[in-house]
């Protein structure tokens, strides 16, 4: 797989957004902290009807045409599609190194968000979540998280019109059912299951 990047500038600075397959997370994830999600940012992104964020069909198809297929680092009982990256920048003199991983889980989407630490450095706790760290503050990284959605707006909006490939996905937890069939983009959640498989099966055959 290509590591395809993307450079992400705010008032604060340039950062350098690479994909990773899931080898590479895996294999940088182990040494790391991980940081506390802002989820009162992504409610209000939900709720943004003037980006993509609430559509995982649609985040989806973006995610994959600008970097490639989806990983397999979910719960795939609650999701469907991962896209793991490093987040790589300079403050001041010094580098850094985070890792992000943007998938659905259940209703929603997530950015899992974790710093990168030298193996031996023995001054947090790996297996509890942190506040975010001074290099990479709340505010900044809330920015970067919009920036990006921006983007992958942005990308959709111009490219959707040429979009012809049917498919769909689950998150099997909640029972929404996503993809694109018929000339249109659908996110549907069912209220019953055998409403959601018959709906499954609906697709399957067409």
């Amino acid at each position: 797989m290509k590591n395809a990047s993307v450079d992400i500038r705010t008032e604060e600075n340039v950062y350098k957004l690479i994909r990773l397959s899931d080898e590479q997370y895996y294999q940088l994830r182990k040494n790391s902290v991980p940081i506390f999600e802002d989820y009162g940012h992504l409610i209000s992104l939900f709720m943004d009807e003037d980006i993509i964020y609430s559509s995982f069909s649609k985040m989806y198809v973006s995610l994959k045409a600008l970097f490639g297929e989806s990983g397999k680092y979910y719960d795939d009982w609650k999701g469907s599609f991962s896209f793991p990256f490093l987040i790589h920048f300079y403050k001041g003199e010094e580098e850094f190194g985070y890792l992000i991983n943007l998938m659905n889980i259940r209703s929603s989407m997530e950015f899992n968000l974790v710093k990168l630490i030298p193996a031996d450095d023995d001054r947090f706790d790996r297996s509890v979540l942190h506040n975010p760290f001074e290099e990479f503050p709340r505010e900044e990284i809330n920015y970067f998280i919009n920036y990006f959605v921006g983007f992958l707006t942005g990308f959709f909006k111009t490219t959707a019109d040429q979009y012809d490939e049917c498919f769909f996905k689950t998150a099997e937890s909640n029972l929404i059912l996503f993809g694109y069939n018929d000339g249109d983009f659908f996110d549907d959640q069912y209220d019953n299951e055998e409403e959601f498989r018959e709906a499954i099966q609906k697709l399957k055959s067409e």
